[in-house]
């Protein structure tokens, strides 16, 4: 899987994780989060590392259903892409002000 792949699913873990049975977000949480190989989760769990394998395969596939029905993935990736625009767009008396204000708003978004 590519990084950018992971840093999607785990995003898309974040956001719908609570959607998911305990397992699965443990998991993907194992994998995505922690790093954590397939023979390790499988370890834990006292699993073959096939039937972990196969448990992430669909957890993932699962996320991506939900991603493709809710958006909120989508919806929060723009809202990232399009808040530095509105940000240099502000002019006025209050300028500097909102400006910070979208400054600290992104960078909250950011961390999260």
């Amino acid at each position: 899987m590519k990084i950018e792949q992971l840093v999607r699913a785990s995003v898309l873990l974040d956001f719908y994780g609570g959607i998911l049975t305990d397992y699965q977000r443990e998991i993907a949480k194992s994998y995505l989060d922690y790093n954590a190989s397939l023979t390790e989760i499988a370890d834990t769990h006292g699993a073959t590392k096939q039937a972990i394998s196969d448990v992430l395969r669909r957890t993932l596939r699962r996320l991506d259903e939900i991603e493709s029905k809710l958006r909120l993935y989508q919806k929060y990736r723009q809202i990232l892409d399009d808040i530095p625009n509105a940000a240099g767009k502000v002019s006025g008396a209050n300028a500097d002000k909102i400006s910070a204000e979208f400054t600290k708003l992104f960078k909250t978004l950011e961390d999260d």
